[in-house]
């Protein structure tokens, strides 16, 4: 069969259900309670009027993470691995690492996050929630097969409808809401500017990239799962932006007209209770805590996964503690050095501003690097990218880039966040 074979058979209803695995996980853990504190701080200081770059982001997330999925299904090798092997250590270790250490600094942010919200729906301060919260994910990370681990991140994936109710709690204005979504509305000022910034950088991150790939290999899709590949990314990632879109609707309808000043999430959901009720500030809290115990354990296994590959260790959430122990122990220090940054004194929004700037670094690198990757004909033979991947692919690192820019500027102009 051929790869246009491949790429456009038909599914039946049971194919499609069989095919939901690592894109829909991938896109529920692109929703990390760290990205809902960007997304709540966006609909809170720039309405609805940021909901366009939702639009735009879509596409370009899903041919991204579908190059990411399809040079793991033909190489059979994850993207660190690919990146030492074809690019050499000079290139591959900083890209790596970068994601490593934005990896466990969002592990730290995404902690205190779910520390806050269970502060919030019982009133046991923070502080008491965030090692038996870290120590039970970590079990769970190294002690569970993939099978079971998996099939616990995707129905974790289902919290982010209660964003869709959350929204509608708020009672938005519905056709303002639309009219924000299809027709661009630009304002240059620092703050829209680094709204856009921060929530490109939240939705196109890099350990997706890296735990897209790995979760291919340790599902053994192969070339012949490539259709199915490509529905699970797309519904992934769609519901990721879907779920991104109810969060900054929920958001944008209350506390952006009443001024609210929030920097965290849990600040978020504590917001809307006098506006939108406490069932909306439930809803929003339980979706935090759903969204860390999805996200966490995926920021661990990709940087454990980059590491592994990047030394040539065995790796993989199939294999048992013993036969990777390596790869287990960069697991385990991931946790224990976000829980330090979780407890320490460590302000949580300069750690959710420098793992943003990281991943902004390193994003549109790797984009570059993997339309390298997936265009050449000695790697991928008849699976190189088509003419709409590789527009896509470039316009995802351009926009990147300009990302970049504007943080830069911003650093410039008025330096690191307080």
């Amino acid at each position: 069969m051929s790869a246009r074979d491949l790429t456009t058979q038909r599914l039946s209803v049971p194919d499609l259900l069989r095919a939901i695995g690592p894109g829909v996980i991938t896109g529920g853990a692109d929703n990390d309670p760290a990205g809902i504190a960007t997304y709540s701080i966006v609909g809170a200081t720039a309405g609805f009027a940021q909901n366009w770059l939702l639009l735009l982001s879509t596409p370009m997330l899903i041919v991204i993470q579908q190059m990411s999925a399809k040079v793991a299904n033909v190489t059979k090798s994850d993207l660190a691995t690919l990146l030492r092997t074809s690019f050499g250590a000079r290139v591959a270790t900083p890209a790596v690492l970068l994601m490593v250490v934005a990896n466990v600094i969002t592990m730290g942010a995404d902690l205190l996050a779910m520390g806050a919200a269970f502060e919030l729906l019982t009133g046991i301060r923070f502080v008491y929630w965030i090692v038996p919260l870290a120590a039970a994910m970590a079990f769970v990370t190294i002690f569970t097969d993939y099978k079971i681990l998996s099939k616990y991140l995707l129905w974790l994936v289902a919290v982010f409808a209660t964003y869709i109710l959350a929204a509608f709690l708020a009672r938005p204005n519905w056709a303002d809401v639309l009219r924000s979504t299809v027709v661009p509305q630009l304002t240059f000022t620092p703050d829209y500017l680094l709204g856009a910034v921060a929530l490109l950088g939240t939705t196109i991150t890099p350990y997706l990239f890296f735990w897209q790939a790995s979760g291919e290999v340790e599902e053994k899709r192969g070339v012949q799962g490539i259709s199915r590949r490509n529905v699970d990314i797309t519904a992934g990632m769609i519901w990721s932006n879907v779920a991104a879109f109810f969060i900054i609707v929920a958001t944008g309808a209350v506390l952006y007209s009443h001024h609210a000043t929030i920097r965290t999430a849990a600040d978020a959901a504590r917001a809307l209770e006098p506006f939108a009720g406490r069932y909306a500030t439930v809803l929003f809290a339980i979706g935090i805590i759903g969204a860390g115990l999805l996200a966490i354990p995926v920021l661990a296994a990709s940087a454990a996964f980059g590491v592994a590959g990047l030394a040539g260790w065995r790796r993989g959430l199939g294999r048992h503690a013993k036969n990777a122990p390596q790869f287990y122990v960069v697991i385990g220090l991931a946790f224990l050095i976000a829980v330090e940054l979780a407890i320490s004194s460590v302000n949580p929004i300069k750690a959710l501003f420098y793992s943003q700037v990281l991943d902004g670094v390193i994003a549109p690198v790797l984009v570059v690097l993997m339309l390298v990757l997936t265009s050449s004909r000695k790697l991928m033979g008849d699976f190189v990218n088509g003419t709409p991947t590789k527009l896509i692919g470039w316009s995802a690192a351009a926009v990147m880039v300009l990302a970049d820019v504007a943080v830069a500027y911003q650093i410039a102009t008025k330096g690191l966040p307080g």
